[in-house]
C-alpha cells in the first residue's frame, strides 16, 4: 500500500516532502480520502502543531482557527489577510513557518503550480514556486523540526522533472487504484444495506470491476439504485466502459474481443503455448512460468492480431492497445505525459494484455529532429516492459513483420523474451480456416471436404482465405444461385480469380525462424532451418 512505503521512508528519514500521484481523489478505506486518511493515521498522533492547505483556487486554509492564529504569530502576520495571494508571496511565510514548528502542509494541484515543460519556459510565477519546493526538500531546518509536506497531483507527468532530480529529496508516491481483495471489501461495504439487486457474486463484481476507483464502484451502485435494475455483468460492463473511455480513451484503445481460440483455425503450437504458459499460470496464481513480453513474428495477414484477441477472450483478461496516433501531441511534454499516464492506465486495469501492433514502427530510440521525444518515450517504455513485478499482471504482446528492425535492447530476455512465430498456415490448417470463416459469417454452403481447396491455395495466409471466401460469395451472389450459396464451382472460381497479394512473404517467414529460439514453436518443416540460423 502507498501509505506503507511513504511510512517506511518517512521513518527512515530519507524525505520529508512527498508527491502522491494518480488515485489521489479516490477513498482510502470505505469511508475517508486521503487528506483525512493521513491526517487521522499520521499527523494526529505526532503532535503536529500547525495542519494547513494550499492549493491556487483556495488559498491557504487550515484545519483549525488555533492552527491559523499559531501560524500568523509565527509570521507576525504578514500575511493575515493575504491568505490568497500566489505562492511568490506565500511560500516565504510557509517557509518560516515550516522551520519554526511542527507543521504539515499539503499542497493540492502542484501540477498546476510548478507545470511540466522546460524550465525556461515557465513563467516567474511557477519558477519561484519550483525554487520554494526544491529548497524544502534539502532544508535541514524543516527535517529538524519535523515539519512534513505533501503534495498533490493527478499525474507525475504534469509535475515539472525539475523535482524529481536526485539533486533535490522528494519522494514520488504511486497511490494505486484498489485491487481486487480491497475492492471486494468495499463492495460488502457498500450492499450493507440492501438497496441494490445482485445477479452475480460480491466476488465477480470485484473481479470485473478491475481497473476502477472506489468512487466508480459506488457510481456503479448508485446508478443501479436510481435506476432499478439489479447489478449484472453487462451493467457492471457498460458503465466501467463509459467509466474507463472517460478516463482513459483520449490515450488508450480497450479492445472487447468476440472471438476465442476456438474460433481461428491453424497456429496450434502458438494456441498451446499461450493457455500453457500464459492462461493456466495466472489463473494457478504461478507467475514465474509466465514471460515479461511476447513477440508475434511473421508476414502480414497470418493473424497475429486475431491471436491476440482469442488469448484475450479466452483468459478473461482485460486487454488494450496502444495507439502512438493518440499519444503523440504538439506542445513540449504533452507527448511524454501521455504515453504516462496511457502506461497508468494499461497498469489499472491488471491482469491486463498490453498489445503493440507493428512495434518495430513505434517504438525507436528517436530521432535527431524530434526534440528527444522518441528516446524519452522509448526509454519509459524499456523501463516499464523490465519491471518484473508486473510479470503476469501486465502481460505485454507485440507483433511485427520485420523483427530484424526492433531495437536490440527490446528483444533482450526480461523484455520481448518468448518469440512466437505466426507463419503461413499448413495445409490441414488452411481447410480448417476455410471452415472457420464461412460460418463466421454466416454462409451457405454445400462443401463438406475443404481438402481440395487447401491444397490450391498453397502459401496463402489466412487473410487471404478469408478474401477467397468473401469472393466466393460475391459471385455466388452474381449467379443467382439461391440463398448465395457457396458451391464447389463457385469457391474454385474465387480461388482462380483471386491471387495472393502479400508481398515479401517468403522473405518475412524466414526473418521470423531467424528470430525464434524455441523448436517447440515451428511446424515440423522448418524446424531445421531453426538449425541453421546465423
Amino acid at each position: 500500500m502507498w501509505y506503507d512505503k511513504f511510512l517506511s521512508i518517512y521513518k527512515a528519514g530519507i524525505s520529508h516532502e512527498f508527491i502522491l500521484y494518480f488515485n489521489i481523489r479516490d477513498v482510502v478505506d470505505n469511508y475517508r480520502y486521503i487528506d483525512r486518511y493521513i491526517y487521522e493515521e499520521f499527523i494526529k498522533c505526532r503532535n503536529f502543531s500547525i495542519v494547513a492547505f494550499y492549493d491556487i483556487s483556495k488559498g491557504l486554509t487550515f484545519l483549525e482557527p488555533e492552527m491559523e492564529w499559531e501560524f500568523n504569530k509565527i509570521t507576525l502576520n504578514a500575511v493575515k489577510d493575504s491568505m490568497h495571494a500566489m505562492p511568490s508571496k506565500l511560500f516565504y511565510y510557509i517557509d518560516m513557518a515550516l522551520k519554526d514548528t511542527k507543521m504539515a502542509l499539503f499542497i493540492d494541484h502542484v501540477e498546476k503550480i510548478i507545470p511540466s515543460g522546460d524550465v525556461a519556459s515557465m513563467s516567474l510565477e511557477e519558477r519561484t514556486a519550483l525554487i520554494w519546493i526544491c529548497e524544502w526538500s534539502n532544508s535541514a531546518k524543516i527535517s529538524s523540526v519535523g515539519s512534513t509536506i505533501f503534495m498533490l497531483a493527478n499525474t507525475l507527468a504534469e509535475v515539472n522533472s525539475e523535482v524529481l532530480k536526485s539533486a533535490y529529496r522528494i519522494e514520488p508516491i504511486l497511490v494505486e487504484l484498489p485491487n481486487e481483495r480491497e475492492r471486494a471489501e468495499y463492495i460488502q461495504y457498500l450492499l450493507k444495506d440492501n438497496s441494490v439487486a445482485m445477479d452475480i457474486s460480491v466476488h465477480d463484481f470485484a473481479k470485473l470491476s478491475s481497473g476502477l476507483s472506489k468512487k466508480a464502484i459506488k457510481d456503479i451502485k448508485l446508478k443501479s439504485e436510481a435506476e432499478g435494475v439489479p447489478i449484472s455483468f453487462e451493467f457492471i460492463k457498460e458503465k466501467k466502459h463509459s467509466v474507463l473511455k472517460k478516463e482513459y480513451g483520449d490515450v488508450l484503445e480497450f479492445i472487447y474481443p468476440e472471438i476465442g481460440f476456438e474460433d481461428i483455425g491453424g497456429m496450434e503450437k502458438a494456441k498451446n503455448y499461450l493457455l500453457k504458459n500464459v492462461v493456466e499460470p495466472v489463473r494457478k496464481g504461478d507467475l514465474r512460468r509466465v514471460p515479461m513480453g511476447i513477440l508475434l513474428c511473421g508476414p502480414s495477414g497470418t493473424g497475429k492480431t486475431l491471436l491476440v484477441n482469442a488469448l484475450a477472450k479466452s483468459s478473461g483478461f482485460n486487454c488494450v492497445k496502444i495507439d502512438m496516433s493518440r499519444i503523440l501531441g504538439q506542445y513540449v511534454g504533452e507527448s511524454e505525459k501521455n504515453f504516462k499516464k496511457c502506461l497508468l492506465g494499461a497498469q489499472s486495469q491488471e491482469p491486463v494484455i498490453v498489445f503493440v501492433d507493428e512495434i518495430d514502427t513505434v517504438f525507436r530510440r528517436g530521432e535527431r529532429d524530434d526534440s528527444g521525444v522518441g528516446r524519452n518515450i522509448f526509454n519509459e517504455f524499456l523501463q516499464f516492459t523490465g519491471n518484473t513485478n508486473n510479470r503476469g499482471k501486465v502481460i505485454f504482446i507485440a507483433a511485427t513483420n520485420r523483427p530484424d528492425l526492433l531495437d536490440a535492447a527490446l528483444k533482450r530476455a526480461g523484455r520481448f523474451d518468448k518469440k512466437i512465430p505466426v507463419l503461413l498456415p499448413e495445409e490441414d490448417e488452411r481447410a480448417e480456416i476455410f471452415k472457420i470463416i464461412i460460418k463466421k459469417y454466416g454462409f451457405s454452403t454445400s462443401i463438406e471436404d475443404f481438402s481440395p481447396f487447401a491444397k490450391e491455395t498453397e502459401n496463402y495466409t489466412g487473410a487471404e482465405i478469408e478474401a477467397v471466401v468473401r469472393k466466393a460469395y460475391e459471385i455466388a451472389n452474381e449467379e443467382n444461385i439461391e440463398g448465395g450459396t457457396i458451391t464447389e464451382d463457385v469457391l474454385k472460381e474465387a480461388v482462380m480469380r483471386l491471387r495472393p497479394s502479400t508481398q515479401q512473404v517468403e522473405f518475412m517467414t524466414m526473418l521470423a525462424i531467424k528470430e525464434c529460439d524455441d523448436k517447440d514453436l515451428l511446424p515440423e518443416r522448418y524446424k531445421d532451418l531453426l538449425d541453421d540460423k546465423k
